[in-house]
């Protein structure tokens, strides 16, 4: 499988549809570079981006098509920028180790800072969502040479096979987060039988052995399917944000069905006490918009004393910005300048915090670009909305999941 996967992205790289020669662009921001296109009947979804200590990018996405995998297990390429996601190399892949089912989607990184256990600082972190008939497992992988090689580490988190239908038990969507002195694997859990699904965690202090499970959101309603955890700290404020799509069952909000919502907490582990909120644009002429699924949040410094809490959706190029500290009232659509995409993924810049990345590959209905691209952006000039190539706010629309498959992909 490996070979099979690395000849035909070195094919992509032959043919141009991925950057591998360094040719920094005259500016430090850009739009909509290509890191990789898929062969005509595959897919780019659910990009990931971490930052390296060394300032290195990487990226990776599920992938889909009888095209790129010929009937083999599905895996996680792995892509590294060293100019700023000016250009793109192909470097590994994260393949199945353990199951003989494969990465089957929902990928996430992470670089430990800290020593965790036996895992010294620089060690590249990757989970994901392996699966078949016989259940979902979130798996831990753990890369100690920046992601050329993967070794196994641990089972997360496991459930039944894949189904969306409340009363099955997979679990999905795990998103990772160092604090203190645990790994904390986030994800989305079917298994409690008081509801159809919530957000739980678990943590690790050695990434071998886990905690048990902890609640993050749950609803009385129990048609309530709160998931697609991202998380990410408010220094101003010292608080934490969490942020998850949140579909009740056939209801919609202000025409999103899968309403994004998010809650405030002192620590990243005690979300569940915290008030769900959800967030709501006021449009010029007075109606309330709502930004619907697959969101992701970061923090950046920019955008004055609190800085700017960023938000994406899946069915729109905008994002949205809260310069408020989170409070309900004060969130703002802006244009991205990328297009909408499933599940894109956010990143500020560690050492320049003004500068924001934005990518993603098509939409969950495939209507969208088709390609991963990488767009980078300052966080000022969103904020004056002074934006480069890219549909307006309100133009982006990427025709938003169908209801009861939003996890499969």
């Amino acid at each position: 499988m490996h070979s099979k996967l690395t000849a035909l992205l070195g094919l992509a790289l032959q043919a141009g549809s991925a950057f591998s020669k360094p040719h920094p662009p005259a500016s430090e921001t850009f739009f909509n570079r290509t890191i990789y296109t898929p062969p005509a009947d595959g897919r780019a979804l659910y990009a990931r981006i971490a930052e390296l200590h060394t300032g290195s990018l990487l990226v990776t996405s599920s992938l889909s098509g009888d095209g790129i995998f010929e009937g083999e297990l599905q895996a996680f390429p792995l892509w590294e920028s060293e100019d700023g996601g000016a250009s793109w190399t192909w470097i590994s892949n994260i393949t199945d180790q353990v199951n003989g089912w494969g990465m089957s989607a929902q990928p996430a990184l992470l670089e430990l800072r800290r020593p965790l256990g036996k895992f010294k600082p620089g060690t590249v972190l990757a989970a994901g969502n392996s699966w078949s008939n016989n259940g979902t497992r979130i798996d831990l992988y753990a890369s100690t040479d920046k992601a050329r090689t993967w070794e196994f580490v641990s089972h997360v988190a496991e459930g039944g096979r894949p189904n969306t239908t409340n009363g099955a038990t997979p679990v999905w969507e795990p998103f990772l987060l160092h604090y203190e002195d645990e790994l904390v694997v986030y994800y989305s859990d079917q298994r409690d039988p008081l509801h159809g699904q919530k957000l739980s965690h678990q943590t690790s202090s050695d990434l071998l052995t886990w905690g048990p499970v902890v609640n993050d959101a749950r609803f009385d309603e129990y048609l309530a399917r709160p998931g697609m955890t991202t998380v990410a700290y408010i220094p101003p404020i010292d608080k934490w944000i969490v942020t998850y799509e949140l579909p009740v069952g056939n209801s919609s909000s202000h025409g999103s069905n899968y309403p994004v919502n998010y809650r405030l907490s002192d620590s990243p582990l005690t979300f569940d006490s915290s008030p769900s909120v959800e967030i709501l644009i006021t449009l010029a002429n007075g109606t309330l918009f709502a930004p619907n699924a697959s969101p992701y949040v970061v923090w950046s410094p920019s955008g004055g004393p609190n800085g700017t809490i960023i938000v994406s959706d899946a069915d729109y190029s905008q994002v949205y910005v809260n310069t408020k500290g989170g409070a309900a009232d004060a969130w703002e659509a802006k244009d991205s300048g990328h297009p909408a995409a499933y599940s894109r993924a956010l990143h500020v810049f560690e050492k320049k915090q003004d500068l924001l990345v934005v990518v993603g590959g098509d939409t969950f209905d495939g209507n969208g670009v088709g390609a991963l691209t990488l767009s980078v952006e300052s966080v000022t000039s969103l904020l004056g909305e002074e934006t480069g190539p890219g549909k307006p706010p309100g133009k982006g629309k990427g025709k938003g999941p169908k209801r009861g498959k939003r996890n499969v992909v």
